[in-house]
C-alpha cells in the first residue's frame, strides 16, 4: 500500500488505461499480509486514488474489501469513450443554401 513506489504506480496505472482502451477489464488487487489488514483503509484510498487517475475510462464493476485480498473489477466505460470519440454535430448552412442548377442542351 504504501511499499508501493511512485514509478510502480505510474507503471500500472499506463498498463490499466492500456488494457482499458483495447476493451479488457482490469482487476487491481491489493494483498494484506499480517498487521496490514489494520490498516485496510489506506488501501482503501489507493484504490480511490487509482479510480481517480483511471478517470472516466473506467466504470466499477464489482468490488471486495472482505478479505485480506482487498480487490476492485474495473471495466471500459463505453459512454465516455463514445464522447470522446463523437465529433460535435455541425451543419453546413452554406451547402444548404446552394441551389443547383442544370444546363440542359
Amino acid at each position: 500500500m504504501e511499499n508501493i513506489d511512485e514509478h510502480d504506480y505510474s507503471v500500472r496505472l499506463k498498463a490499466a488505461r492500456k488494457f482499458l482502451n483495447d476493451g479488457d477489464k482490469v482487476k487491481v488487487i491489493v494483498k494484506l499480509n499480517g498487521r496490514e489488514n489494520e490498516f485496510r483503509n489506506i488501501a482503501i484510498e489507493l484504490f480511490k486514488r487509482f479510480q481517480g487517475d483511471v478517470g472516466e475510462l473506467a466504470k466499477e464493476e464489482t468490488k471486495s474489501f472482505c478479505d485480506r485480498n482487498i480487490f476492485i473489477v474495473m471495466l471500459k466505460n463505453k459512454a465516455a469513450l463514445l464522447k470522446a470519440q463523437k465529433p460535435p454535430i455541425t451543419k453546413d448552412k452554406s451547402a444548404a443554401n446552394e441551389v443547383s442548377a442544370g444546363i440542359q442542351s
